[in-house]
């Protein structure tokens, strides 16, 4: 029963340090964010299409309405986790970006090495159809309303190279 306990306690601290924001040690302060989430997303489970769809629409919104704001998201999948953090704000210049950082706080085997925090910033985005592997994408007029589980985010800066979609 005790290991039982430790156990539960263990995974308990391993949900709560992933809800931490990764690259947060950037000089922000977080106190002028919009903050949403944390979101906890199982790949095998029913509603992690709506949780995805909330995040996406978080973005996009706050990112079109010029708005800071932050969220979280650790993704659970059958082999691995990945742990990401958004920031939606100003550059230097004035340009609304996304800043996304990656990271693997869950490595699936213990010995394998933890990769990195990876950072990835685009300036330009673009809402296009939810088929990830039709190419070329498909854009979708800003002006036409959908739901967040009809479309994907794809950073027009990463044109050219494979698609990036959110």
């Amino acid at each position: 029963m005790i290991q039982l306990r430790a156990t539960a306690v263990g995974v308990g601290l391993m949900l709560v340090s992933s809800c931490a924001l990764v690259g947060a040690d950037e000089s922000r302060d977080l106190s002028q964010y919009e903050v949403a989430g944390p979101y906890m997303i199982q790949s095998v489970r029913p509603e992690a299409d709506r949780l995805s769809g909330q995040v996406r629409e978080f973005l996009w919104t706050h990112w079109r309405q010029h708005r800071r704001g932050s969220v979280v998201a650790t993704h659970f999948y059958v082999d691995g986790s990945s742990r990401t953090s958004y920031f939606v704000e100003p550059d230097n210049q004035g340009r609304w970006l996304i800043v996304e950082y990656t990271d693997n706080p869950f490595p699936p085997n213990k010995r394998i090495h933890r990769e990195p925090v990876h950072k990835f910033a685009c300036a330009e985005f673009e809402r296009v159809e939810p088929d990830p592997l039709h190419l070329p994408l498909v854009p979708i007029p800003d002006q036409e309303p959908r739901q967040p589980e009809a479309y994907l985010l794809h950073p027009i800066c990463s044109k050219g190279k494979d698609a990036k979609l959110w």
